[in-house]
């Protein structure tokens, strides 16, 4: 979601690095050193640039890295993770003052009804089936218009 608003925002998807790192194209870049270097080399200019680096658990010494990535100057930095290691205190010690940690809760039943386009049953299902986050709001949204758009055959 945050890469689409910046693409809408005008920013040059050649200035937005992003890196899954719990898929297995990524598996390289895991290692703590190749993926500063591959992060440097992909800062080609001295404008802005904005990196989503998702599941950073999946690196060792990933604080390093950060820490690291902090020294350049034009590089926003946004990341992500999922397990227990990454949300504790240390980590948010350790990065204040330098950062702002954001958490994101699920919505409520009745929030994702609120946004969904359809009966009450489908809603309930969609909701117990993919949970209730925002963007799975959004994906239903756009999944509907995409099937009224489309016709079946």
């Amino acid at each position: 979601m945050f890469k689409k608003f910046l693409l809408e925002s005008g920013v040059d998807s050649k200035h937005i690095i992003e890196i899954a790192l719990d898929g297995i194209e990524n598996a390289e870049l895991r290692e703590p050193e190749k993926c500063y270097q591959y992060i440097k080399e992909s800062i080609t200019d001295e404008k802005k640039y904005y990196l989503l680096l998702d599941e950073v658990q999946f690196m060792p010494r990933f604080e390093e890295v950060l820490n690291s990535l902090l020294r350049i100057e034009n590089l926003d930095v946004y990341v992500t993770g999922s397990n227990s290691k990454f949300l504790s205190s240390d980590i948010v010690t350790e990065f204040r003052g330098r950062g702002d940690e954001i958490r994101i809760y699920p919505l409520s039943f009745a929030e994702f009804y609120s946004a969904f386009e359809g009966e009450y049953e489908d809603a309930w299902e969609e909701y117990m089936t993919y949970g209730g986050l925002p963007q799975v709001a959004q994906f239903q949204t756009e999944r509907q218009k995409a099937e009224n758009t489309w016709v079946r055959i």
